[in-house]
């Protein structure tokens, strides 16, 4: 027998009938499992809750942008039969990361408040040695979805002060931090984490990620706690002085991004944006001087839904549905004719107003599907570059405008109304 080494001559049943038997099968099988479930609803359910006197910026609705495939999007017309609005509005708390969808904002000199005041960047390899030190130089440098894709799949979240919120206190943390950026990304760690993750997942029919929490805004004191350092950071032809919150990111976001080297968050420092010359209207006047925190090159992008549809139209072998968030706009308008925004130099979004300094020159980023991450060889920018090099002194095709906005603090939301003031040429003009 089977059992015959251990001094048994029978084999060992346990009867299902036996209240004690099934208690035991329960408590070994099923139990851990819905103990599981449990902890992993509770722990959604937590990172839902708002820290003291904050609350969770962004849509709660469907995504004014849910039907951006409908043909009605393809026409447009003059404003008089056909009202010209502001149709959805986006920030990217993160450079190239998930946006957040509003329906109304505030506008700063540096462009919609809360947008692209954070950045991920690379310790760089050596490039050359420092004569200076001896030492080999290091450089920090800002990291896109251009060369790291998958950063389309890295979601931002933010919690803001909020006076009206009955647990509102000045001292409250989450108020002194200016806020929380909560940023996830999938995640599966390895070991006992690992299965437990993927499990936690799966029972409620979920991605296994990974979260992690700075402040939005932190005080000089709260970043010394903290460990933070000022570090200078590279972006274009830029190299400013920024918050390095690394110490904060956890080490598995390097490897679901695909980066060799060692990756940091910086923040914005207030002071210490990039000034936007170019084609931006001059400090003379506008009274102060444009700046942009880690956008590209001007606070502001428009995006018209037509022209959007135009392009998705001779390319839909391709890409069946070209959204227009490939394109990472702030504002994305409706009724005008596609490429009308062409010759925009001047336009008043409900009561302000706005400088539309350039048309948007296109790399190949609008390439990667911002749900999958995966980024197509050729398109769109294949096509964009067929019949969008309109710009002299670009070799780039262009898509949607550049602006810069007439004030320092104004407002936007959802249905404001688009009156262009003034139209003309414009002319690309490199830094």
């Amino acid at each position: 027998m089977a059992f015959a080494s251990f001094g048994l001559d029978f084999v060992p049943r346990l009867h299902l009938s036996n209240p004690a038997a099934l208690t035991l099968i329960f408590t070994t099988c099923v139990g851990p499992v819905i103990a599981l479930l449990l902890f992993e609803l509770l722990t959604r359910r937590a990172q839902q809750l708002a820290p003291a006197g904050c609350r969770k910026l962004g849509l709660r609705a469907t995504s004014n942008l849910a039907d951006q495939y409908e043909r009605k999007y393809a026409g447009g017309g003059p404003p008089e039969s056909n009202p010209w609005k502001v149709k959805s509005l986006w920030i990217y708390p993160v450079k190239s990361c998930k946006g957040i969808e509003l329906n109304r904002g505030s506008v700063l000199g540096t462009g919609m408040e809360y947008d692209r005041q954070f950045s991920f960047a690379q310790l760089k390899s050596p490039l050359q040695d420092s004569p200076e030190s001896g030492k080999s130089a290091y450089q920090w440098q800002f990291i896109t979805q251009r060369e790291f894709p998958r950063l389309a799949r890295v979601r931002t979240k933010l919690w803001i002060p909020d006076p009206s919120s009955e647990s509102y206190s000045p001292q409250a943390p989450g108020v002194l931090s200016g806020g929380y950026l909560v940023i996830t990304f999938p995640c599966v760690p390895d070991g006992w984490r690992g299965f437990r993750s993927r499990l936690s997942a799966a029972l409620v029919g979920a991605e296994p990620e990974l979260s992690f929490t700075v402040p939005c805004n932190p005080t000089p004191e709260i970043s010394a706690k903290k460990g933070y350092t000022i570090e200078t950071m590279k972006i274009w032809g830029d190299s400013p002085m920024a918050l390095d919150m690394s110490i904060d990111v956890p080490a598995e976001l390097k490897y679901f991004l695909g980066v060799g080297n060692r990756v940091a968050l910086f923040r914005v420092i207030q002071g210490k944006e990039r000034q936007v010359f170019r084609c931006a209207p001059r400090e003379a006047e506008l009274g102060w001087q444009p700046v942009i925190g880690f956008a590209d090159s001007y606070p502001l992008n428009i995006l018209n839904l037509a022209s959007v549809r135009d392009v998705g139209e001779r390319l839909k072998t391709e890409i069946p549905k070209l959204s227009a968030l490939r394109f990472r706009p702030n504002i994305i308008i409706t009724g005008p004719r596609s490429y009308d925004e062409d010759s925009w130099k001047k336009i008043r979004i409900g009561a302000y107003q706005y400088y539309v300094s350039c048309r948007a020159t296109r790399c190949k980023m609008p390439n990667v599907d911002q749900d999958s991450a995966v980024k197509h060889p050729l398109e769109p920018d294949r096509t964009l570059r067929r019949f969008r090099r309109i710009d002299k002194g670009a070799t780039s095709a262009c898509l949607g405008m550049q602006a810069v906005p007439a004030t320092e603090l104004g407002e936007i939301r959802v249905g404001d109304t688009i009156h262009v003031e003034e139209i003309g040429d414009h002319y690309y003009l490199g830094k």
